[in-house]
């Protein structure tokens, strides 16, 4: 796996595990009738650890970049290039970076989000 395609991954990762930390902080979890009123605490810190486990492994500006687009954002921060369009924002991406998001980290130039491609 290219080193482009690890930091990808670790940051689609971070997202994930953000999200889960951020939907079971939410009053809503408990609304949408999950039995237990309260995440368990084990299963929490584990996905904290878990998430500053994978921290240290991204690279700091990427990590720094990701902090940023999460709070401004609160999710979708790694998105990927469908049919040529931004999956966060969605607008048509010029050439130059569709054919690098396949090579190299990129950002979308309209909302700053992480693009991967699928081949």
């Amino acid at each position: 796996m290219t080193k482009v395609k690890a930091q990808i991954n670790l940051l689609r990762t971070l997202e994930e595990l953000d999200l889960i930390l951020k939907d079971m902080a939410s009053p809503a979890y408990k609304k949408i009738g999950f039995k237990s009123p309260k995440p368990t605490l084990d299963f929490v810190k584990t996905a904290e650890k878990e998430r500053a486990h994978i921290a240290d492994q991204v690279e700091p500006i990427l990590l720094q970049k990701y902090e940023r687009i999460m709070k401004r954002y609160g999710g979708r921060v790694v998105v990927q290039v469908i049919n040529g369009f931004c999956g966060g924002c969605f607008i048509k991406l010029p050439s130059e970076y569709i054919t690098r998001s396949s090579t190299d980290i990129t950002n979308c130039p309209n909302c700053g989000r992480f693009l991967y491609w699928v081949k």
